[in-house]
């Protein structure tokens, strides 16, 4: 089975291992140490800048019920103003 090793080359100290195919040659492997700022992932590298490019951290399942829940609310008020404007003309 192939496996990639990701280590530190002054100690030998394995930081990371995953199993892989044929696409794990060696010597096509690079690394790039950057800033990563907050609200973001590193998504990929541009290969010809070097440069890492990231994305805004994806919302977790709580955050977006936390803004569905605010949604449905908000349109509950809507709904519960209307129906009282339309009982204070009937």
């Amino acid at each position: 089975m192939k496996k990639l090793a990701i280590y530190n080359k002054n100690t030998g100290e394995i930081l990371f291992t995953q199993s892989g195919g044929t696409e794990l040659e060696d010597n096509i492997l690079t690394n790039l140490s950057c800033e990563v700022p907050d609200g973001k992932i590193i998504k990929s590298v541009n290969i010809e800048t070097k440069e890492a490019i990231f994305e805004d951290i994806p919302k977790s399942e709580l955050e977006l019920l936390k803004e569905q829940v605010n949604d449905l609310a908000q349109a509950n008020a809507e709904l519960t103003s209307i129906v009282a404007m339309g009982k204070n003309n009937a």
